[in-house]
C-alpha cells in the first residue's frame, strides 16, 4: 500500500511539474500587444536617436583623427539598424499568436518578394557604400548620374532622361563606376554673402528659396546647403545641375543673388 501511495504522490509530483513547466513556456512564448508597442516605440526611439546622429556627423565637421571611421561606422549602423527592426517586430509580431500571424508574415514576404529583395540588396549597396550619390556608373545599356539612391531602387540621371533602377536589376546585371569621384552633375560650391544680405538671418533657407527658382538646378536631388557654425559667412552648397554647361551660368546667378561664389572641391 504505501509503494502505491508512494508511486500515485510521484506520479501527481511529475504532473504538476509538467503543468507549471508548461505555464512557464506559454507566459515565455505568448507576447501581449503592450509588450509589442513598447518593442515598437523602443525601436522607433533609438531609430530616431540613430538618425539624428547620422545627421550630425554627416551634416557636421569635427576635428579629431578618427572623424571619417566614426562618420562611416554611424552610417553602416544606420542602415543595418532599419533592417534588423524589420526582422525583430516582424518575430515579435509572430510570437503574439505563432499560427495566425505566422501565415499573415508568410503571405506578405511571397507577396511582396520582388520588393523585398530589392529592398535587401539595397541595404548591402548602401552598407557597402561602393555606390553613392554623384557617381557615374554604367550598367547594361545605361549611363549616367545616380541623382537619388532609395530603399529600393536608384535614379539614374542620362542623356535621355532619368530612369529608375532596382537595385535587383544593378546586381544582376553588374555595374561599373566610370569614376570613383562624383562628377557628371554635382558640383560643390562655396559661398559668402556680401555686405548688403546682413539682414538675412538665415541663409540656408534664404537659398533654398533662391534655388527652387534657378532653371538650372536638377530638384531630382535637393540641394544641400551647409553653414559653418565657427564662420558663420562660410556656407557651403552641394547642388545637382541639368548640363554641365549650366555650370557657369548658375555661379554668375548666385552672385546676382548677393552672394561670392566659387567652385570648391568634391
Amino acid at each position: 500500500m504505501e509503494n502505491k501511495d508512494t508511486t500515485e504522490s510521484l506520479v501527481v509530483l511529475e504532473q504538476t511539474d509538467r503543468v507549471e513547466q508548461t505555464g512557464m513556456m506559454d507566459q515565455l512564448i505568448n507576447i501581449s500587444w503592450g509588450e509589442f508597442l513598447l518593442v515598437a516605440l523602443g525601436l522607433a526611439v533609438l531609430y530616431f536617436i540613430l538618425f539624428e546622429i547620422q545627421q550630425l556627423t554627416k551634416h557636421s565637421s569635427f576635428s579629431g583623427r578618427y572623424q571619417n571611421r566614426f562618420k562611416e561606422l554611424f552610417r553602416q549602423i544606420f542602415v543595418v539598424f532599419e533592417l534588423v527592426a524589420m526582422v525583430t517586430l516582424a518575430g515579435v509580431f509572430i510570437w503574439i499568436n505563432p499560427l495566425l500571424h505566422g501565415l499573415i508574415i508568410g503571405f506578405i514576404v511571397i507577396g511582396s518578394w520582388t520588393y523585398l529583395r530589392s529592398y535587401i540588396n539595397g541595404r548591402w549597396v548602401l552598407f557597402d557604400n561602393a555606390v553613392t550619390e554623384g557617381m557615374e556608373l554604367r550598367t547594361a545599356d545605361l549611363q549616367g548620374v545616380v541623382s537619388k539612391m532609395d530603399r529600393v531602387k536608384l535614379h539614374l540621371q542620362t542623356s535621355e532622361g532619368l530612369h529608375h533602377l532596382s537595385y535587383n536589376q544593378l546586381l544582376q546585371n553588374g555595374y561599373t563606376l566610370v569614376s570613383g569621384e562624383e562628377i557628371g552633375g554635382f558640383y560643390h560650391l562655396e559661398l559668402t554673402p556680401k555686405e548688403s544680405l546682413n539682414n538675412v538671418s538665415s541663409h540656408r533657407r534664404h537659398l533654398l528659396d533662391l534655388f527652387a527658382t534657378a532653371p538650372y538646378v536638377d530638384w531630382h536631388h535637393k540641394p544641400e546647403i551647409f553653414q559653418d557654425d565657427v564662420q558663420e559667412n562660410q556656407i557651403e552648397a552641394k547642388v545637382l545641375i541639368k548640363e554641365e554647361s549650366h555650370l557657369h551660368e548658375l555661379i554668375a546667378l548666385i552672385k546676382e543673388w548677393g552672394y561670392n561664389c566659387k567652385l570648391g572641391a568634391l
